[in-house]
This record gives C-alpha cells, structure tokens and sequence, in this order.
C-alpha cells in the first residue's frame, strides 16, 4: 500500500509539472511573433526545403544543414502523413518539444536532489531564456528544439551508466544537432579513467563501441549526402581554407569579447544567485559533478567558439550545467524574495514579453553577442547585465537588514 501510495505522488507531481509546462509553452507562444520568411534568406529555407524535398535527388543541400536533416524529415513526413503544411508541421514539433524540454529538465533536477520547487523553478529558467524556448517559437524551423531534449535524455542516461542508451541517443541527436557529440565526449573521458585506473578490459571494449558508433553517425552522412555548398565555420572536406578559422577565431578578440558576454547572459540566473559563500558550499555539494560540469561546459565553449555566428543559440546548450548548479545553490536556503527577482531580471533581459524583429539590424542586436558584431547595443547590454547583478548585491542587503531589524525588534519587546 505505501509503495502504491508513493506511485500515486510521484505521478501526481509529474501530472502537475507537465501541466505548468503545456501552460508556459502556450503563454510564451501568445506573446511570440513570427518568423517573416519572406524578407530575408536565412537558416530556415534549407531546412524548410529539406522537409519538403526531402534528401534524394535535391539540389539544394547545403552543409552543415543537411547534416541535421531529422528534424526536417520529420516534419516532412508529418506533412504528408497528416495533410498539415510544413509550418504547421514545423509548429507541432517545436511546441511538442519545449514541453518535452521543460517536462525534461524538471527531472534533470529531480535527479540533482531537486524538490517540486526548486525542480519548477529550473524549468522556469530554462522557460525564461530566449533561445530554448521563444525563439524556437519564433522561427519553428531550428532543429534546436528536438536537440534539447535528447541532449537531457543521453545525460541522465550517462549519469545512470546506461552506456547503450547514452551512445544511441546522442547518435541520434548528432543527425539533430552537432552538440549532441558531448555527451559521447565525456562517456569516452569516464570510460579511459576507468582503465587507467583498474586496467580493465571491459572498459576498453565500451570504450571502442562508444568511439565506433559516434564516429559512425559523423562520417556516415558527410560522406553519403552530396552537397551543392557548403556554409559550415570550419569544413576541411569542402573547403581547406577553412582551416585557418582554427587560430583566427580565438585570435579575434570581438569574437572573444562575444562568447565571454554570452556566457554571462546566459548565466544571468546564476550570477545573480552567487555569492562568495554559496559558492564555497556549492563546490563541496557537486563533488560527484565536477568533471561533468566542467568538461561539458568546456566543450559547449569550444563548439560555440567554432561553430559560427550566432554563439546566443549555441550558449544555450548550457542549460544543462546551469540547472544542475541552480539546484544545489536552491538548496543553500536562498530567499524566496531573490528567487523571484532572479526570474523576473531573466525574463527581463531576455525579453520575453518582445517580438523578435523581422529587421536584420535590430534582430542582431535584439539579444546581443553576434558573431564578431560589437557596437552600442552590446555596451547597453553589458550594462544591463551590470545593474541586474548589483540589484541582488543590493537586495541581499536589504533583506539582511530587514532580518537584523526584525531579531532587534523581537529583542526589544521581549525585554
């Protein structure tokens, strides 16, 4: 009875997430624009020609695109399957996949030791941040959206050493989008540890079968697809030249100047949170995290430094390690007053409540940090992300003094 009774909760608070998280998706999606396709040719009209040519004998394959070709596949087949145009197919799967998304950090965070507020709190986040949810709104067409998903999906399996389900997922996230690599990336790291340090040869064979299979799902189609062109950063195949990107980018000190401030935005939630000692306590707290968080964080910098212009979408593949840490630092018995502030500053920096601009110039600067593009809207939002930590600084003491003023008060009258 009390097994079946805890059965009841568990589903019963699952019910309740999923729920909040149609309702979020439904609410961001009635205050989100749409994507003007007719204005300018971008991203999406390869991957809306993908979805409805499909693969064989189109002309118009472009690399890196055609190599996350899931996603528009599948909204090609939806398309036929239920007579639904290939935006409204688009449509379907970005709303289905940021409830996933949602319902699926939840339990990332539950996994962390997360209670049914402080998982709620992390899905609101990730609600909250432009990229992982309103933008792929905005333009439906981004393979994103399915790629975040999986990402949790073959993480929570590496944190369980499913190894079979970590490597089938992430093999299929590869032919989503490219960043699905890193969970592979960090099982090899795991699996060559372990043989240095018990010399087993078990670990050796995991080992090959994890390096095989992935290898297998980034050679495979690069070698199979033929391509009209090629828009990829870096491309030894198609384009030799590319190489040189490899020294020039970190040697661009705009581009530098860019990841650094895209890696704070995204982690506004965080550095308003943060303090010396939170830190301190978080550290110790994520013992059994360390290595993942910071060789995942490392590979999302160097996938972001390197693959292309817009690092905003890339930088969102840290919602992983974020949501982990933001679990720990909930648990430090932060003040539902500076929870409240971080969502409601994250919110505000992301400009939930904006439409995107149709216009190419004021849609660069809309979030900040384009490629190597600096100029006055960069500065505004450096300054922006300034006074946003300094009103947590300045929060915090507030409500220290507010609680000193009332120990005091409580004093005076018991005497």
């Amino acid at each position: 009875m009390p097994i079946l009774q805890a059965i009841d909760r568990r589903a019963a608070r699952y019910g309740l997430v999923l729920v909040l998280c149609i309702l979020s998706v439904i609410a961001i999606d009635l205050i989100t624009n749409e994507l003007n396709t007719t204005r300018f040719f971008w991203d999406f009209a390869l991957y809306y020609d993908m979805a409805e040519f499909g693969l064989i004998g189109n002309d118009y394959l472009w690399a890196p695109f055609v190599y996350r070709f899931a996603t528009p596949l599948i909204a090609g087949l939806m398309s036929d399957a239920l007579s639904l145009s290939v935006l409204a197919s688009f449509q379907v799967i970005a709303g289905f996949c940021a409830v996933v998304q949602l319902f699926l950090v939840f339990v990332l965070a539950e996994h962390v030791g997360a209670r049914l507020a402080h998982g709620l709190v992390a899905a609101a986040v990730v609600a909250l941040s432009l990229y992982n949810i309103k933008f792929l709104i905005f333009d439906v067409s981004r393979p994103d959206h399915l790629a975040y998903p999986l990402m949790v999906i073959a993480v929570l399996a590496l944190f369980r050493r499913n190894i079979v389900a970590c490597v089938a997922v992430s093999c299929v996230g590869l032919l989503v989008r490219e960043f699905l690599i890193i969970p592979p990336a960090i099982l090899v790291l795991m699996l060559a540890r372990e043989y240095w340090q018990t010399r087993s040869w078990t670990a050796v064979g995991w080992l090959v079968f994890v390096c095989v299979s992935v290898s297998l799902f980034v050679i495979v189609p690069r070698a199979l697809i033929p391509i009209q062109g090629s828009g990829q950063y870096i491309d030894p195949i198609n384009d030799p030249d590319s190489l040189s990107v490899l020294w020039n980018a970190p040697l661009s000190k705009r581009r530098d100047v860019n990841l650094l401030f895209n890696l704070l935005s995204y982690t506004l939630p965080l550095l308003v949170l943060l303090t010396v000692g939170r830190i301190r306590r978080a550290w110790r707290a994520l013992a059994g995290y360390r290595l993942f968080l910071v060789v995942y964080t490392v590979l999302v910098l160097v996938l972001a430094m390197y693959g292309g212009t817009d690092i905003w979408r890339f930088m969102s593949y840290l919602f992983i390690p974020q949501i982990i840490v933001l679990v720990i630092v909930l648990r430090d018995d932060v003040d539902t007053a500076e929870v409240l502030y971080m969502l409601a500053v994250v919110a505000i920096y992301n400009k939930i409540g904006q439409d995107i601009p149709n216009v190419h110039g004021p849609y660069l600067d809309f979030y900040g940090g384009y490629d190597n593009r600096i100029n006055a809207a960069t500065l505004a939002r450096l300054f922006e992300l300034a006074v946003y930590i300094f009103g947590a600084v300045l929060l915090r003491a507030l409500l220290m003094l507010s609680r000193r003023g009332w120990r005091l008060g409580r004093s005076t009258a018991a005497g």
